[in-house]
């Protein structure tokens, strides 16, 4: 399953009518983790000093691009609009050769997420940690999850269906799994348990079309027309710890 560099679609998505914010500072840096090059994209707003961090890992195979020239929706503006706010900074974790999710599950690919906030924290002294994954990256939040830096997962029509795969990972904080009822690429059939002790967000059907691709930019996998919302809702869940049953 690959959605298409969902990091660029979705969580950098245009959201209109946001009130003007001091100037976002984004740039692409190849870190070395272990030798290897990790390309990562950072955004940050510097109305206030960052006291969150979102790693957030895409979906498919990982693979963004961010060594080719960004698209207009990976501009400042609509950065801003979803996931970077004042005192919350994006870094999006891009994987240049692909990643299995037999990969993402391995204990080498944990040491390398170790190493990556490693090396990311002297940026954002203070700040706590949650992990962002979308559809396979959700499995990639689950092991940042297990980290000792990481205090909240939010899984975003992530992979996990059944809760004895999930509790294998032993995440060690808080967790917020956000779904979309007419998901058809990763349909939301959690078992029993799952929904028992997860509790997952249910994002409900707008009324809109979605297009014919399961997978694709404009389905409901993506939360389509609803980015906004849910993103809204996640940044008030790593606030208070409260989240709806339901999105509208």
């Amino acid at each position: 399953m690959r959605v298409l560099a969902y990091a660029l679609v979705c969580a950098l998505s245009v959201v209109t009518g946001q009130p003007a914010r001091a100037a976002l500072q984004t740039q692409v840096e190849t870190l070395r983790l272990e030798g290897q090059p990790q390309p990562v994209l950072i955004a940050q707003d510097d109305a206030a000093p960052v006291t969150r961090v979102l790693l957030y890992f895409p979906g498919g195979d990982g693979r963004v691009d961010l060594s080719a020239p960004l698209p207009a929706t990976a501009s400042p503006d609509s950065l801003r609009g979803l996931w970077v706010r004042p005192g919350t900074a994006l870094v999006v974790v891009d994987a240049p050769g692909g990643v299995s999710l037999a990969e993402r599950e391995s204990p080498a690919y944990r040491e390398r997420l170790q190493a990556l906030i490693a090396a990311l924290t002297p940026r954002f002294p203070g700040a706590r940690w949650a992990a962002l994954g979308f559809s396979n990256g959700a499995v990639s939040a689950a092991v940042a999850g297990n980290l000792p830096e990481v205090d909240a997962v939010v899984m975003l029509g992530g992979v996990f269906r059944r809760y004895s795969d999930l509790a294998a990972f032993k995440i060690q904080g808080r967790l917020l799994v956000v779904h979309h009822e007419a998901d058809r690429c990763v349909p939301p059939e959690f078992d029993e348990s799952f929904r028992l002790f997860v509790k997952p967000v249910i994002v409900r059907r707008a009324g809109q079309a979605y297009g014919e691709a399961p997978c694709g930019a404009g389905s409901a996998h993506v939360f389509a027309g609803q980015r906004d919302r849910v993103a809204a809702a996640v940044h008030e869940w790593l606030a208070t710890g409260r989240a709806p049953s339901r999105l509208p």
